[in-house]
């Protein structure tokens, strides 16, 4: 068997890395700018969160969502804390496209509308519906695309308004910086105005944060510096510096009941202790 050939790839293979370097099989040193995707959030190989993921996974590293899970409290806690959203509740998944997925399942939950609204050259992922909210053609197959799904370009203010107007959308859906597409930031106008038409509509208003969250503008969140609140705030890449893991931070006002949402590796045990072990470096060290 031979590997289904998707990807671009580099003719680079690091085998260790340690800080914000990466090393080769040859011992070549190269200055990681690139993180991984955007994943490494702390460095390479730090001590404290080693030594956090090989304690944990020596005593348990899963067990399913049917038990409880004081390490998904701890970092919950921990999260809300240093983001400021300690009354916010988290959803715990496996990546930013299953945290989106989720927000947007959310929203229509609790709206009953089933339309959703992005940003021009947007990218939110490659599930389903994290894809169809994805301004890409190129990587969105037909069973992908759908009609409750519309555009308006980014920071335009007023073909935003007049979308949220007509009070079809469950949600709109934004980046905290845009990254695939180029770094194009939204305005902090134009997420005040995001945030008022959402609020006057019943709209519900989701910030990706996957890219451009845990710090990465100076910020814990990018949107911080607009002084606005989300209804859902996404977040995965950064969150346990290269273990797979993602979060949908909740507003207060969304209902929980048994089965609304469900994983079966989200907020695992391992997930869990490296994820909170970033958030202990950033909170000592930032």
């Amino acid at each position: 068997m031979e590997l289904f050939n998707v990807y671009s790839l580099y003719p680079i293979e690091p085998v260790r890395g340690k800080g914000c370097y990466v090393y080769d099989a040859a011992g070549t040193e190269y200055l990681d700018l690139y993180g991984g995707h955007a994943v490494i959030s702390i460095g390479h190989a730090q001590p404290d969160y080693v030594r956090a993921v090989q304690e944990q996974v020596a005593r348990l590293g899963f067990y399913s969502n049917s038990v409880e899970n004081s390490l998904q409290v701890k970092l919950a806690e921990r999260l809300g804390r240093i983001s400021g959203y300690d009354d916010y509740r988290l959803f715990l998944c496996n990546s930013g496209a299953e945290a989106n997925e989720n927000a947007l399942k959310l929203a229509s939950f609790h709206t009953g509308r089933s339309k959703a609204l992005a940003i021009s050259k947007a990218f939110h992922g490659r599930t389903s519906g994290a894809v169809a909210v994805t301004d890409n053609p190129a990587i969105s197959s037909p069973f992908n695309r759908t009609p409750n799904v519309e555009f308006t370009p980014l920071n335009d203010i007023g073909a935003m308004r007049a979308k949220l107007a007509t009070r079809e959308f469950a949600a709109v859906i934004v980046e905290g910086i845009q990254g695939v597409a180029g770094i194009h930031c939204p305005t902090d106008e134009f997420l005040r105005a995001v945030r008022a038409a959402a609020t006057e509509t019943g709209t519900q208003l989701v910030l990706d944060e996957i890219q451009s969250g845990y710090g990465r503008t100076g910020r814990f969140f990018a949107h911080l510096a607009a002084g606005i609140r989300p209804d859902l705030i996404t977040t995965a890449k950064g969150m346990a510096n290269g273990f797979p893991i993602g979060g949908v931070l909740i507003a207060p006002h969304f209902e929980a009941r048994p089965g609304l949402l469900g994983t079966t590796f989200g907020g695992s045990h391992l997930a869990c202790a490296a994820a909170i072990a970033v958030l202990e470096v950033i909170e000592r060290d930032a």
